[in-house]
């Protein structure tokens, strides 16, 4: 997802400063710190998953290479 549709659906807010450098902040919305836990839950799975999936990264990846 880009930070535009994160954006869309309400889930960041985007803050522009009018400065030189330019200065552009976002932050989660009420809406987007629910996902906190659905994003911690999905952390810890690829922490337990972490050598299952190396390995067919790996895979995929010599596949790749080798066409």
């Amino acid at each position: 997802m880009q930070l535009k549709e994160l954006e869309q659906h309400e889930l960041i807010t985007k803050t522009i400063y009018s400065q030189i450098p330019p200065k552009v902040e976002y932050n989660l919305t009420e809406f987007g710190e629910t996902l906190i836990p659905v994003i911690n839950t999905l952390g810890k799975w690829g922490d337990k998953n972490e050598k299952r999936l190396q390995k067919i990264i790996l895979k995929r990846l010599k596949q790749v290479a080798g066409n």
